[in-house]
């Protein structure tokens, strides 16, 4: 099957939250690390959110795990500009794929949260600028087709006076958004999550060559059920920012941590892999745009 490029995009923001998956804890759990913190000794391992922001950011000393460069104070740590970028794939069955180019980004440590991320719906998020918006629809246009049945919208609520509006297909996609018919993202071959891992085998005696066996990435099965909210952050009227969520909310699965069972949704089969990317239908994708755009006029 062949894919064709439409365009690529840099990314403002781009957030993969692998402490959301009890899959890969279970992975690292059963060869030997102590995820996320042994009590006893002392040691921590926490699954890393992997982290880009085209602005850099600035974030609390204790959560930094690993970046390119940094500055740092007594409290903060101060992160230059980073790089990503969406590449946008598409094929003769109406398929597009969204692939993740990830140049420069960090790892940082998700610290406490009051809602288990292993409970969330959504646990991985992009945005780009909305400048990019027309292009992208224009590029998207030839494969748009009719207008599928039941796309809905709704709003994930207000942040100051920003308010973001998504779109999903069909009712059992309400938490979800549009289908997504594959995707992987794992740590596997990220050079930050590789040192970052061979530090913790260090710290834990475990041998090193034990990673290269270790399945550090998550694949769409067939029982997973996972959907792709497309989304425009409105603010005053004007579009600032295409916001892009991929959620799974189906099967559930347990895992037997360090301090006994854990339960939450399940996000995909271990795999290991290299390119990170979701696919989803390419109509499916232009009309969500299409709708959100449409909310305030636009």
């Amino acid at each position: 099957m062949e894919w064709e490029e439409l365009g690529t995009y840099q990314l403002e923001s781009a957030q993969i939250f692998f402490p959301a998956s009890l899959e890969i804890q279970e992975e690292l759990l059963k060869a030997g690390f102590k995820v996320p913190y042994d009590k006893e000794k002392k040691i921590s391992t926490p699954l890393p959110v992997i982290s880009a922001f085209s602005k850099g950011t600035v974030i609390p000393k204790n959560r930094l795990l690993k970046a390119h460069e940094f500055e740092e104070d007594d409290k903060f740590v101060k992160i230059p500009n980073e790089e990503a970028h969406l590449k946008f794939l598409t094929n003769e069955k109406g398929y597009l794929t969204l692939e993740i180019e990830l140049k420069r980004y960090h790892l940082e440590d998700l610290n406490f949260v009051s809602i288990p991320p292993r409970i969330w719906n959504a646990w991985v998020s992009f945005s780009l600028s909305a400048a990019f918006l027309d292009d992208i629809l224009e590029r998207l246009s030839k494969l748009r087709g009719e207008t599928p049945k039941g796309i809905y919208i709704d709003s994930r609520g207000r942040s100051g006076r920003e308010i973001e509006v998504y779109a999903y297909k069909g009712r059992k996609y309400k938490d979800l958004g549009i289908p997504v018919y594959a995707y992987y993202l794992g740590l596997n071959g990220l050079e930050l999550a590789g040192e970052y891992f061979a530090e913790k085998a260090d710290e834990s005696s475990i041998d090193r060559d034990v990673l290269n066996f270790l399945k550090l990435g998550l694949k769409k099965s067939k029982s997973t059920r996972a959907g792709l909210k497309v989304g425009l952050i409105w603010k005053e009227g004007e579009p600032q920012r295409i916001a892009l969520r991929l959620g799974t909310n189906y099967p559930r699965v347990k895992i037997r941590g360090l301090y006994g069972e854990l339960e939450g949704k399940s996000r995909g089969e271990l795999s290991y892999g290299e390119r990170h990317f979701m696919t989803v239908r390419a109509n499916d994708f232009y009309w969500a745009l299409e709708k959100v755009k449409s909310v305030f006029g636009g």
